[in-house]
């Protein structure tokens, strides 16, 4: 098949992670031997970039029998809709359903001229009727190193314990404010514990992170699917986490991670927990982020990709 994808969310070389997982996506399918080409908007820059976008979206489906458009974010939907022959699907990521405000409203709005819909939770289906389809992660990319390497790579002390928090402490849904206090906690009781935010580095280059930190913290107010979770689970990393998204579902079976309230006290008491453990002992998820393998995501896109073009063949004859 060929595909556009049209997103606000594609690594560039001034946000090199923003987006990495459409950016997988992206290389799955080409991998499957499918053509994918993208129309980044630069949504960040100027809203007057939606309106570029749909003006490329029409110039391209006019020059290119694309047998679909794939939008990513739900804005991103609003140039896809000027697309000239091929049907639309929509993946929807978290905040563009789970936020409020005007995008939320326009969403619920735009959603609607889709062929199909996907979402990556069973919280967003409760909102917005989809498929779930959550994140996938190339397994052969985030695997797990040896701690020592990977902090003799990175530079970081070899005794200290780390804390990843692998989001832009910018980002206010991500809480920062929250995870810097769980740390200081958890330094007031004696232990030696630094708080590494991560952001903007390259996809390959972050499970040298994760396999050297000692544990991940993720405070968010709200969440679709977290990816980083998933990356850091295929890395052996443990996760102190609030209860937000399907991170539930993500650590479904796993011992030795936690779900914590979203109070000072209580991320600090599990991340506590979580570090004297992860010294103390092995700490195994890998084999549980199977299910979350890129490929069955690709698969499952697939899938929804042949239903909508066999709709549209069986619309035509009718």
């Amino acid at each position: 098949m060929r595909i556009l994808f049209v997103t606000n969310m594609y690594p560039s070389a001034e946000r090199p992670a923003w987006g990495t997982f459409v950016w997988q996506q992206a290389q799955q399918l080409r991998q499957f031997g499918h053509t994918v080409d993208v129309v980044h908007i630069l949504g960040f820059r100027s809203k007057l970039n939606y309106l570029k976008g749909a003006v490329e979206v029409l110039e391209r489906t006019r020059r290119t029998a694309y047998d679909i458009v794939h939008a990513h974010y739900g804005l991103s939907a609003f140039p896809a809709c000027f697309r000239v022959r091929p049907p639309l699907v929509i993946t929807l990521h978290g905040s563009d359903v789970l936020g409020g405000g005007l995008e939320s409203f326009l969403i619920r709005v735009i959603w609607r001229f889709a062929d199909s819909v996907i979402v990556v939770s069973e919280e967003m289906r409760r909102r917005i009727p989809g498929i779930v389809i959550p994140c996938g992660v190339d397994l052969n990319v985030f695997r797990p190193y040896d701690r020592a390497e990977a902090r003799s790579r990175l530079g970081w002390p070899p005794h200290k314990y780390v804390v990843l928090f692998p989001f832009d402490p910018a980002r206010l849904v991500k809480r920062y404010d929250l995870a810097k206090a769980a740390v200081e906690q958890v330094t007031q009781t004696g232990l030696d514990v630094e708080l590494v935010a991560i952001c903007d580095v390259e996809n390959r280059e972050m499970p040298w992170y994760y396999s050297a930190a000692d544990a991940m913290i993720l405070c968010s107010d709200r969440e679709g699917s977290p990816t980083a979770v998933k990356e850091a689970l295929a890395c052996n990393l443990p996760v102190v986490a609030t209860d937000v998204g399907d991170v539930r579902e993500i650590l479904r079976g796993i011992e030795g991670s936690r779900i914590s309230k979203q109070e000072i006290s209580d991320l600090g008491r599990n991340l506590r927990e979580v570090l004297h453990a992860s010294r103390n002992g092995s700490f195994e998820a890998r084999a549980e982020m199977m299910r979350y393998d890129q490929r069955y995501t690709i698969r499952k896109i697939l899938s929804v990709y042949k239903h909508v073009l066999r709709a549209r063949e069986r619309k035509q004859s009718a």
